[in-house]
């Protein structure tokens, strides 16, 4: 991504603004930094309206198996996602509300979206193996449901004993050994290796965690996010350079993420960009508004009150 000011070109790459390069940023002055903000900001726009737009041209076709199925409801999640990212973007302006850390919560989240969309559903993977890793996410589902509702599931119940039948019989997981299967049948826990999957896609695992540890600081308010708030100048709600470059930080490793699951989707349904949306944005609003029971009586009503 190139930033313009009136003396000089800046060149970010992806790998810089994701690797939080003060070396790159820490010489621009403050409006340079605001400008450079509005730049990533943009294309960051660029990207989840694009990922947007996609995911409603693949919406609303008949699925023909588990991969199709489950890339429409993970793209979903990570364009939402992208979306709620966006309306946490302030313009540099006065009164605007900054929060970076909630913004590296969400984009933390969308990371690992795109990380379980691409274990599930990129291409390549043989019939066998791509069937294991479905089997694995039902018992995922399974072990973490039976955690928050113990009293409402059982190990005896058929759906579960269905799933370890479905388990012995894959020749992909017969070759875990006694302790990988008692913890994957066990399904308490995430059923894959987040380095694993970078791999797979071509990502160096190593700057991928460097970020997201840095991202997981915040979510889970660890030290990082709070203990140099006072000297940093940042976490007070209001713009200063740092959470401006964080933000952008942030946002350079959500392009890279969503630039990667828009790549698999549309290995999924090639002509999900060009192809009208299943529904159109009134016939959605209409649908909403109908659903929550504001009729346009009412809400004519409610405005001449």
């Amino acid at each position: 991504m190139t930033i313009e000011d009136n003396s000089e070109d800046f060149e970010l790459s992806d790998e810089d603004v994701g690797l939080l390069a003060q070396d790159v940023i820490g010489s621009l002055s403050n409006p340079e930094i605001t400008e450079a903000y509005l730049t990533v900001r943009r294309e960051y726009r660029e990207a989840a309206k694009r990922a947007k737009r996609i995911s409603r041209g693949s919406a609303g076709i008949r699925s023909t198996g588990n991969r199709m199925f489950w890339s429409s409801v993970l793209f979903t999640r990570i364009s939402v996602l992208a979306g709620s990212v966006d309306k946490l973007l302030p313009d540099p302006k006065p009164r605007e509300h900054w929060d970076f850390s909630s913004v590296a919560s969400l984009v933390r989240n969308l990371a690992e979206a795109e990380l379980v969309y691409q274990w599930l559903c990129r291409a390549g993977l043989d019939d066998d193996e791509r069937q294991a890793r479905f089997i694995l996410l039902r018992l995922h589902d399974w072990g973490s449901r039976r955690r928050l509702f113990p009293e409402q599931f059982g190990d005896g119940e058929g759906p579960y004993l269905d799933l370890l039948r479905q388990f012995e019989e894959n020749p992909v997981l017969q070759k875990y050994d006694d302790r990988r299967r008692k913890v994957a049948q066990r399904g308490e826990k995430t059923p894959f290796i987040q380095d694993d999957v970078l791999l797979e896609i071509g990502v160096e695992p190593a700057p991928f965690r460097r970020v997201y540890r840095f991202l997981s600081q915040h979510t889970h308010t660890g030290p990082v996010a709070f203990a140099r708030m006072h000297e940093q100048s940042r976490g007070t709600g209001v713009e200063t350079r740092l959470e401006k470059t964080y933000t952008m930080s942030a946002l350079g490793f959500a392009i890279a993420s969503l630039n990667r699951a828009i790549e698999t989707h549309l290995d999924i349904f090639p002509d999900a960009e060009t192809r009208p949306p299943h529904l159109t944005t009134q016939q959605i609003t209409a649908n909403v508004e109908r659903e929550q029971g504001r009729s346009r009586d009412k809400r004519k009503s409610g405005r001449n009150r």
